[in-house]
């Protein structure tokens, strides 16, 4: 099964310690709100595989929808974005577990109250990356989303201390397990760790697919934090978009 192939790949970097992920991290206040989530019970399997100490900064966990890992002839699309320097080791990639769960501000604010780190990611930029997915028509039954780098240096607890030549091995190794159909990448972070070789701007502005290992990729300027203030970030934002919707 994918899902404990991708559990064990973790294991072996030690990114995910379950010693880290205390009683008030998003993923233990996300099991408690909605134990009968699929996620909730597929990533806790996950999770009892990551018994290890903590020796170093934790990543992000990954996110995926209740359809990915299961075989259907529906595009699969994976969206690597970039670390979000939380300190919780314990969060959730743009708090992907709620698509789909909750349908308004009221919602989500009763979920980060419950939080040890309020605010950790707002309400608003939560729903600008959760209508920008659904301006690109991705269906997120068979959407996987995950952090470029995860792996940090050992013993290492600075913010985007990553040994990147360990990182490259693990978000390649993911991609060959969640095999998808389309990589969106969010951001200069991904594309510089996956495919060094090509500038951002270069990359943004082609209005071209890139290719890694065969699988299309597509790469979009980072939709919430400071992107929106990147050069051009309209009319790239707009062929990115154009790009998606062919795939999908």
């Amino acid at each position: 099964m994918s899902i404990d192939v991708i559990s064990r790949m973790f294991a072996d970097y030690k990114v995910f310690p379950e010693e880290a992920f205390r009683e008030y991290s998003p993923l233990r206040v996300f099991q408690k709100k909605y134990p009968d989530n699929y996620y909730s019970n597929e990533v806790e399997e996950m999770m009892k595989i990551q018994k290890y100490k903590q020796i170093k900064r934790g990543a992000d966990l990954p996110w995926w929808g209740k359809d990915f890992f299961k075989g259907n002839e529906k595009t699969k699309v994976m969206i690597v974005s970039q670390d979000s320097l939380s300190e919780d080791a314990g969060s959730i990639v743009f708090w992907s577990q709620l698509y789909g769960i909750i349908n308004n501000k009221m919602d989500y604010e009763s979920y980060n109250s419950l939080l040890r780190q309020r605010k950790l990611f707002s309400y608003n930029s939560w729903n600008k990356v959760n209508k920008q997915l659904g301006e690109w028509n991705i269906d997120l039954n068979n959407c996987y989303i995950t952090d470029a780098a995860k792996v940090y240096k050992e013993v290492s607890y600075k913010e985007r201390d990553f040994d990147n030549a360990e990182s490259k091995k693990l978000l390649v190794a993911e991609i060959e397990v969640c095999n998808p159909d389309l990589i969106i990448l969010l951001g200069g972070q991904p594309l510089r760790l996956l495919i060094p070789k090509i500038e951002y701007s270069a990359a943004v502005d082609s209005g071209e697919y890139l290719d890694f290992n065969g699988v299309k990729v597509v790469v979009s300027p980072f939709i919430t934090g400071q992107g929106h203030t990147q050069k051009n970030y309209k009319d790239r934002l707009n062929i990115a978009t154009e790009l998606i919707k062919k795939e999908i």
